[in-house]
This record gives C-alpha cells, sequence and structure tokens, in this order.
C-alpha cells in the first residue's frame, strides 16, 4: 500500500488546484503544503497535518486524520471567500491512488488575524477537515 501521507497530499493538491473559482480568485495555483514559499504574495492557501493516523481497529489498514487548511488574505472578506471555494471543493470525497478515502468532513472553522512586526495584518480563514481512509 502507498503512504497514506503523500496520496493525500497529492489528492488535496489535485482537487484544490483543479477549482477554477480558487485558482482565479488567487491568480494561479498558490496551494501549499506546510507554509507558503518565504516572501510568497497573497492571496494563497495551506494545508497542513493536525492530529491522527492509523486507527489499528481491525486488521485492515485504516486512517483517520485531520488536516487544517486555510486561506491567506490582506483582508478578512477575501480569505473567506477562499475558504468558501475550498470547502466547495472539498465537499466530496477525493481520488486517491492505493486508498479509499470514504469520509471528507469540515468540522471546525477558524478566522484568525496575524500582525506581524511592522503592524501589516495578514488573515487566514479555513477549517480542520476529518479525513478518513481505508
Amino acid at each position: 500500500m502507498t503512504s497514506h501521507i503523500n496520496a493525500l497530499n497529492t489528492a488535496i493538491y489535485s482537487k484544490l488546484s483543479t477549482g477554477t473559482a480558487l485558482t482565479t480568485a488567487l491568480g494561479g495555483t498558490c496551494i501549499y503544503h506546510g507554509v507558503a514559499p518565504e516572501g510568497k504574495a497573497l492571496p494563497y492557501v495551506v494545508w497542513s497535518y493536525v492530529a491522527g493516523g492509523h486507527e489499528n481497529m481491525t486488521p485492515n489498514e485504516s486512517i483517520n486524520t485531520v488536516l487544517y487548511v486555510r486561506a491567506y488574505a490582506v483582508d478578512a472578506k477575501t480569505a473567506a471567500q477562499l475558504d468558501g471555494y475550498v470547502a466547495e471543493l472539498l465537499e466530496t470525497t477525493l481520488s486517491m491512488t492505493g486508498w479509499n478515502n470514504y469520509w471528507l468532513a469540515r468540522e471546525e472553522s477558524i478566522v484568525l488575524p496575524e500582525i506581524d512586526d511592522a503592524g501589516k495584518s495578514t488573515w487566514s480563514c479555513g477549517a480542520y477537515y476529518r479525513v478518513r481512509l481505508d
């Protein structure tokens, strides 16, 4: 069986990067795993792993993990609009090599401003998504 992390990374990027409304609003495929490149201009989307892993409930391999997918923008309104596009794209299961994604659900919404040392604010808007695989 292939790594669930690699397969999930590929599936998330594929799903988000083929969303026309999202990529148009971003001005391209500014979608990153973990962290955006240093100095990357806003807006962009980032996903990362929060928790979870192997369930070990049956002899079959199954995964229950939580992702944090969020949009970053110069203002809360733009970040929320981008988050809406992400939510629409993730309202279905993912196509994955070597795994069956039988559950994908948005759980907790999070909206946070960040203020850098110069006083410039950046808004993030996103959610935790529970992903179950077997």
